[in-house]
């Protein structure tokens, strides 16, 4: 007699259910997205929080991590602090406690249309299409409570050269869940920067689950940069998917260096032929930090290329896991694939783990990856301090330098200014004598 065995539920596992239960006739949308809503709370009940036995959470075990769910934040009207990329020129949309966005009228001028999420909901709409790579119980969570989130649509042959920036900011005193749901599309010819930035306070132990939808149509450039710089006791998670249509081009970059726990998770599909993806990420990790970046890219069509590099630097008994894959197709010939992954060691008990994978079906292409670890290049540093300079801003120099190939994949200067601004805040509190020994 076969007897399926189960675990009993957590009681993060037991609050899902029990938080949807009491709000669910608060969440904004019609009644073809409460059903939605209610699908998804009833996947998430029947597979649970991933956990170490699943593949793709073999490094990032949920189920033992996040022993309570914090209820769903109230809604903010309260002032915001200075903001994580200091004076960075944006258009700034706002988001506080997971409330509506604070839009910038502005934009509306350059062409670009802004919509709020609950506009969406209200209109009988809120999964739409989502990849392969994608599906998880994190992402079912955010389709059962997300309430708030925005849409930025740019049309045909429209550039917008300044920067649009949305901060989602946290001011929670006591721990909560804060869930949104962004998307970008760029309309043919277009172009556009986005960044998403996130921070919070620390000591309170809340929780971010984002996912966003990116779209390139044909011959658009879409460069889109997450921040994530949430407080010290908090847990990030974040889904993003994007495609990309014939001769366009996409650059995603997440800057981690927030969050007791993070995990991003990237689904890329070549849906038109001569795309070209450029995937860039840095993580900036100390003390019992966990960092999980996840990616999946989906070749589909000839002629597509893509480079994935991510960066950490981890210090402490931080832990960086890197999982990517990709994936090339029968019909995907001359695909131009490259994955590597880096980590640079600034302590003993820090820890990386690193997955890459190549899945080809095609016998025309170019494809390769690979996975470095180590310390500190001693004669760069000897050099260094040989010539004057002080072993802390030796340290320093070296591990700016390393990010710094990262940040110059983005492609616009103010933007990579901000983030080498924020990087340079991060190494000079780390890069400190006793890391390396």
């Amino acid at each position: 007699m076969n007897v399926e065995v189960r675990n009993k539920q957590t009681a993060a596992e037991q609050a899902a259910s029990e938080q949807f239960a009491a709000v669910a006739a608060m969440l904004p949308g019609t009644e073809a997205v409460a059903a939605v809503r209610k699908q998804a709370i009833a996947r998430f009940a029947a597979s649970g929080l991933p956990h170490r036995r699943i593949e793709e959470w073999k490094y990032t075990d949920l189920r033992a991590a996040l022993r309570e769910l914090p209820p769903p934040a109230t809604a903010s009207d309260a002032p915001i602090g200075a903001d994580t990329l200091g004076e960075l020129d944006a258009w700034r949309i706002v988001i506080v406690d997971g409330g509506e966005p604070r839009l910038p009228k502005e934009l509306a001028d350059q062409g670009v249309t802004v919509s709020r999420l609950s506009e969406t909901l209200a209109a009988g709409t809120l999964e739409g299409e989502w990849p392969e790579g994608t599906e998880s119980a994190i992402f079912d969570l955010n389709t059962a409570f997300v309430s708030t989130g925005v849409g930025i649509r740019v049309p045909e042959n429209v550039h917008i050269d300044k920067p649009i920036q949305i901060a989602c900011v946290t001011t929670v005193p006591t721990a909560a869940s804060v869930y949104l749901r962004n998307r970008v599309d760029v309309g043919a010819g277009g172009s556009v920067t986005v960044v998403e930035t996130f921070e919070g306070p620390d000591g309170i132990g809340y929780l971010v689950n984002s996912a966003t939808r990116l779209s390139a149509e044909r011959d658009a450039a879409l460069t889109w940069v997450k921040v994530q710089h949430d407080g010290d006791k908090a847990m990030h998670f974040s889904t993003v998917a994007a495609d990309v249509s014939q001769g366009s081009k996409l650059t995603i970059a997440p800057f981690t260096t927030g969050a007791a726990l993070s995990r991003n998770q990237f689904a890329i599909a070549f849906t038109g032929e001569h795309a070209e993806v450029n995937l860039a990420g840095v993580q900036l990790l100390g003390d019992r930090q966990h960092g999980d970046t996840t990616l999946f890219v989906d070749h589909a069509l000839p002629d597509g290329a893509s480079r994935e590099l991510f960066k950490s630097v981890l210090d402490e008994q931080a832990r960086g896991v890197f999982q990517g894959k990709i994936l090339v197709r029968q019909d995907a010939q001359k695909t131009d694939g490259r994955m590597m992954m880096q980590a640079l060691m600034l302590s003993d008990r820090a820890e990386v783990d690193s997955k890459p994978e190549l899945e080809i079906y095609a016998d025309d292409v170019q494809c390769g990856h690979g996975s470095t670890s180590g310390r500190i290049d001693e004669d760069l540093l000897f050099y260094l301090r040989a010539r004057g300079i002080p072993e802390l801003t030796a340290k320093a120099l070296l591990i700016e330098a390393f990010v710094g190939e990262v940040v110059e994949e983005i492609g616009h200067a103010a933007v990579g200014e901000a983030l080498s601004s924020l990087a340079h805040d991060w190494v000079m509190q780390h890069a400190r004598q006793e890391s390396v020994s």
